[in-house]
């Protein structure tokens, strides 16, 4: 047995327990490696076995991906209906639900969680997202408040008195950009 052999037979090992719906698994892998395959039979199996479409989250980190995965995983369903692999009955009852199949986002899916639970998060249940030509203002407002605060505390330790005296406020208000980009 050859170091290559033992590696492909770790890595069968792997895909299979990942695509069964009977554990937990975290998937980490490089690009072109699969995963989206991976995920989208896990998916499958998932519903295989019962499980109701709205009961399973999947993430992803663009919408372009989301698209792809849900466009991969109906196409499967079709492709496992057709060979047999799921019963008449079940393909009806998903056929019917593939509106159902949903995948988000992960900013998408912490925006629901918010929207669901604001007051949770300690969040006016009437809050909204800023769109992307407020958030500039938004951030020059953020880093203006921020300033103040800390010159406010310089008054009383040492420490944060020295940045500013080093610093001074241009370049602190500069780096404490950077951190937030």
């Amino acid at each position: 047995e050859t170091v290559e052999t033992r590696i492909e037979a770790r890595d069968r090992e792997g895909r299979a327990r990942a695509v069964d719906p009977r554990f937990n698994v975290a998937l980490e892998a490089s690009a072109g490696t699969g995963k989206t395959r991976i995920l989208v039979e896990r998916y499958v199996n998932l519903l295989k076995a019962a499980v109701d479409p709205a009961e399973i989250l999947a993430l992803t980190f663009t919408r372009k991906a989301a698209t792809e995965m849900r466009d991969r995983i109906v196409g499967r369903l079709r492709e496992a209906a057709s060979t047999g692999e799921i019963t008449p009955a079940r393909w009806r009852q998903l056929r019917d639900r593939t509106g159902d199949v949903a995948i988000s986002t992960i900013d998408a899916f912490c925006l629901s969680l918010l929207r669901e639970f604001p007051l949770e998060a300690d969040l006016d249940p009437g809050f909204s997202v800023a769109d992307e030509t407020a958030v500039p203002r938004l951030v020059d407002e953020s880093l203006d408040r921020a300033l103040r605060i800390c010159r406010g505390l310089a008054r009383e330790d040492e420490h944060v008195a020295l940045v500013f005296a080093q610093l001074g406020d241009r370049r602190a208000r500069s780096g404490l950009a950077v951190l937030l980009n």
